[in-house]
């Protein structure tokens, strides 16, 4: 009788776009800093996997018509951008159709190999500039969301060597599991959750000065040890805000409990003067307004130093997660798949963030300050 020997074999995945040594990729996308603390981690394995290839990122998001966010967003996005030396070129959101035609003509004269656009919104747009940078370059993107746009644009999307559903993002339990399924099946390139998150590196330098207002702030207001506790209650959009009598008692119920804690709150450029009038009304709390004008990396280096995060649905809580800190981030249900990753609590609230009582959000701070 014969023995048969069984061998087993490892399943070894082949990825779609086959990289060569002086590849030049496109990847085009439109980035928030939330988008890019996940898109990011996985461009930084790519580049790792694949350290001979030239990576460079689109982030305008072709629309026709300016936000009056564009700035701001360009801004803050292209000094962080400019610090990851593993792009090579960043082509920031247009500020003009002329601008982006000048921004097209720039890319055309890469001759990319490849174009990939992950894009949930304005699909067809994306196409249309890729196609326009070079038509003949390995062109893989997102099909149009809804059935009539895929009808439509049909004989567009011939060209493409291949598409990405988005319906792989309506069964992801995380935003991130989108870009893991799109990266791994386009490059072979897979992360396991806890390393989604783009770190975020501070200087020393900077991370000094973050330290030494934090510090200048307390002993402008005679608190000897105690919590610092980072708040972000103000996002774009009304339903993902928390309202300022929210604030006002969770504030008040911190404080007594440890009547040494400091608070910072963030705002906006915009909003920080009604932030910093509203700071200034507070006679029982420590409070001081914030804002990160004149650099990016300025926000980070402040965070850094603070002990808790509390933030709304935005990009604060991302930033939070990048940077490994406690945190509570304070979201919508129908929002949970852009729930930070590392936060220590997740709170939801239905169909609105302000939906979310002070009260569960003074219990988890306790907890995680141990302070009950």
């Amino acid at each position: 009788m014969h023995q048969s020997k069984h061998s087993t074999t490892t399943q070894i995945q082949v990825p779609e776009l086959t990289l060569k040594k002086g590849s030049k990729v496109l990847y085009m996308t439109h980035l928030a800093l939330g988008d890019y603390v996940y898109q990011g981690a996985f461009l930084k394995a790519l580049s790792k996997q694949y350290p001979d290839v030239q990576i460079d990122v689109w982030i305008d998001d072709c629309r026709n018509k300016k936000k009056s966010w564009h700035s701001g967003r360009n801004s803050t996005l292209q000094q962080w951008l400019a610090k990851e030396n593993h792009l090579n070129t960043i082509y920031p959101i247009a500020s003009s159709n002329e601008h982006r035609e000048q921004l097209i003509a720039d890319a055309k004269n890469q001759q990319y190999d490849f174009i990939v656009f992950v894009a949930t919104t304005r699909a067809p747009a994306y196409l249309k500039v890729a196609q326009a940078i070079n038509a003949n370059a390995t062109i893989v993107g997102t099909e149009p969301k809804n059935l009539l746009s895929r009808l439509f644009y049909r004989n567009q999307y011939k060209s493409l060597s291949t598409t990405i559903a988005l319906s792989e993002l309506a069964t992801s339990q995380h935003i991130s599991d989108f870009y893991n399924h799109i990266f791994s099946r386009l490059f072979a390139v897979s992360l396991d959750e806890q390393q989604r998150s783009r770190e975020i590196l501070v200087t020393n330098s900077l991370g000094e000065q973050g330290k030494q207002q934090i510090n200048a702030w307390r002993n402008a207001k005679n608190l000897s040890n105690g919590p610092t506790i980072f708040i972000n209650h103000i996002s774009t959009n009304e339903k993902r805000d928390w309202q300022l009598s929210q604030l006002t008692e969770l504030t008040a119920k911190l404080t007594e409990k440890s009547p040494n804690t400091l608070f910072v709150l963030n705002a906006p450029p915009h909003k920080f003067d009604e932030v910093s009038n509203w700071c200034a009304q507070q006679t029982n709390i420590a409070v001081e307004a914030f804002s990160a004008t004149k650099d990016f990396f300025e926000l980070p280096s402040v965070m850094q130093a603070c002990d808790l995060v509390i933030s709304v649905e935005t990009a604060i809580m991302h930033i939070a997660s990048s940077l490994s800190l406690p945190q509570i981030a304070l979201i919508r249900e129908s929002a949970s798949s852009w729930r930070p990753l590392k936060a220590n609590s997740v709170l939801e609230g239905k169909k609105r963030v302000d939906n979310i009582a002070a009260s569960e959000v003074v219990v988890a701070a306790e907890n995680i300050l141990k302070l009950a």
